[in-house]
């Protein structure tokens, strides 16, 4: 299984957009929103099929076997919840990557299907791509573990690994 990674790129966007767009929530039957507003696992289901066919949706290569599908997106499902669990600074740090990562994806397929002779420069951004990849994917580990040593510390006699990983309905920072 090749993994396109613009298409990936394609799905976290669209990931971000989605919760984002929980602003019209309240559009949902009463009984679903209570279910959404309440229940943090119905929530990471949610999050899971949006990635599910958010990849499906933005594939540009062949079909991919539904298991692929599921495959890839539980890892980026993995990395997403890891994302979400760094202070806000690598948080910022992380997303204008991702933004620069997928701004930079759009330059390689310009210059494949526009300019395919100029293979110097496909291949230096082809090489950024890589290193940004590497980059967020370093920074999204470094930063959970520096957040999960902080939130355990600050929390420790009520620790719970769950809740740190699946949140709680109200931060304490927005009560």
């Amino acid at each position: 299984m090749a993994v396109n990674m613009d298409d990936v790129i394609k799905g976290i966007f669209l990931l971000i957009l989605a919760v984002a767009g929980n602003f019209v929530a309240e559009t949902l039957g009463c009984k679903t929103q209570k279910l959404l507003s309440e229940n943090m696992y119905a929530k990471h289901l949610v999050i899971l099929l949006i990635l599910y066919f958010a990849i499906g949706f933005t594939n540009t290569d062949k079909p991919l076997h539904p298991f692929d599908t599921l495959k890839m997106a539980a890892g980026i499902y993995v990395l997403f919840v890891l994302f979400t669990k760094m202070d806000l600074r690598f948080t910022l740090i992380v997303f204008t990557m991702l933004s620069f990562t997928y701004i930079n994806s759009t330059f390689i397929k310009y210059y494949q299907e526009v300019t395919p002779d100029e293979t110097e420069t496909i291949d230096l951004l082809k090489k950024i791509q890589k290193m940004m990849y590497v980059s967020m994917t370093g920074l999204i580990l470094v930063g959970f573990a520096l957040y999960y040593r902080k939130q355990y510390n600050e929390y420790y006699k009520t620790w719970s690994v769950n809740k740190f990983i699946f949140g709680v309905n109200k931060c304490k920072s927005m009560v």
